[in-house]
This record gives C-alpha cells, sequence and structure tokens, in this order.
C-alpha cells in the first residue's frame, strides 16, 4: 500500500503567494484586461463521462514526485479500466505547497489553453527532474530573492512553453491576481471539506482514502458500486 508522503505545513501559503506577487508587480507590467480575464477558472478539470456514476477527484502539487507517480503509472490502469468504460470520472484539483515552483506552474497550468490543461500537466509531472532545480534556486537565494523567484519562474514557464504558451502570455498569466485568488482558494476548500494537508489525496464519492494505489482506488470503486 502506498503512503501520502509528500506533505508540507501550508500555514503561511497565503502570505508566500503575497510575497511572489508582490515581486510580480515590481518587475513586470500587465493591462487590466489581461489581468481580469478568467479563461476556464472556477472549472473542474475532467476526465471522463462527466456524468459517470462514480467521482473520483484527486488533489495533487506539480512538484510532489508520489503525484507524479500517481499520474505516470497509475492513472492510466484507472482511466483504461474504469474511465473509458463509463464507470468513473476523474476531477483533478491543485493543491499548492509553498514553494515558488509549485505557484508558478500551478498557475501556468491555468492560463494554458483549455484543452492542453492536461497535456501541460503531464509535462511537468514527467519532466520533474528537469524543471524543479532546487538545489540552483537555493544558490540564487544569496543574491536575493528576484534571482531566486526570476530562476524559479523561467524553469515553468519553460515547460509551459512546450505545451505552445507563448513567453509574453507566461508572464502576463503570472501577474494575474484572479489565477493566485483562485489557488488559495481551492486549497482552503480542501482543507476545509476533505481535510486535505498531504498530495496525492484521493476521494471517491466524498470519501477520501488513506492511500493512493491502484488496490485501494479500486476497492472503493468497487463498493460505491455495489
Amino acid at each position: 500500500m502506498i503512503k501520502q508522503l509528500y506533505k508540507r505545513n501550508t500555514t503561511k501559503l497565503s502570505l508566500i503567494f503575497a510575497a511572489v506577487l508582490s515581486v510580480f508587480f515590481g518587475l513586470f507590467s500587465v493591462s487590466m484586461a489581461s489581468a481580469q480575464e478568467s479563461g476556464f477558472l472556477n472549472k473542474d478539470m475532467v476526465i471522463g463521462d462527466p456524468n459517470a456514476p462514480i467521482e473520483i477527484i484527486e488533489y495533487a502539487s506539480t512538484t510532489c514526485p508520489h503525484c507524479a507517480t500517481f499520474n505516470n503509472d497509475i492513472l492510466p490502469e484507472l482511466k483504461k479500466k474504469y474511465v473509458e468504460t463509463g464507470k468513473v470520472k476523474i476531477i483533478f484539483r491543485n493543491y499548492v505547497f509553498q514553494q515558488p515552483f509549485d505557484i508558478f506552474s500551478s498557475s501556468l497550468n491555468r492560463c494554458v489553453d483549455e484543452k492542453k490543461f492536461f497535456p501541460l500537466l503531464g509535462l511537468y509531472f514527467k519532466r520533474q527532474h528537469d524543471w524543479m532545480k532546487y538545489k540552483e534556486f537555493n544558490e540564487l537565494k544569496s543574491y536575493g530573492k528576484y534571482a531566486a523567484l526570476g530562476f524559479a519562474k523561467g524553469e515553468a514557464i519553460k515547460i509551459a512553453k512546450i505545451a505552445g504558451m507563448k513567453e509574453s502570455e507566461a508572464y502576463q498569466c503570472l501577474a494575474r491576481t484572479d489565477v493566485l485568488e483562485f489557488l488559495m482558494n481551492g486549497n482552503k476548500e480542501a482543507q476545509e471539506k476533505y481535510d486535505i494537508n498531504s498530495t496525492p489525496s484521493i476521494i471517491v464519492n466524498g470519501k477520501k482514502l488513506d492511500a493512493y494505489d491502484f488496490e485501494t482506488i479500486e476497492k472503493a470503486i468497487l463498493a460505491e458500486s455495489n
């Protein structure tokens, strides 16, 4: 049984968001029209038939290695056996931890063209070792927060560009208050409604599971099918 191991203190998350936001507005100028375009915010991203009888919610972080394992190894099996047969729908929701790589990538994932949401998410998971460069980030801290945050931002943008996002669009996205607010509210709802504090966290028809391996999820699916 695979346990949820990616867990961090999130009590200071709103302060981290605020700090990152202040850096953005100090560095970039974005039009109010761009900042207020909501895109597909406040909308669940669903895999499968929206009317499927069983609902699975996946709370995950783009920087969580266990989430990458789930999405690279376990999710394909779930999709083949239960989603593609119309029995299950899977809703993906970000749960953002208090570090810039996660904030930047999660924000960009909500600004890319909607049909590219899951392809970009997959790239962030599959290429975690390429763009999550904590060593370099920590080394740059001695040069100031702008250097370190700028580096993390650039690494997250590199992946978004592979999915077709223009660099100018990425900078505009990362200056949007509505995107940051959406992510903050998502964390709050996850904590209050499902007591989420680690990733990946799996909810099956409203019930939080204690693990994310295929066998545990399948057992919950079968129980809901009876």
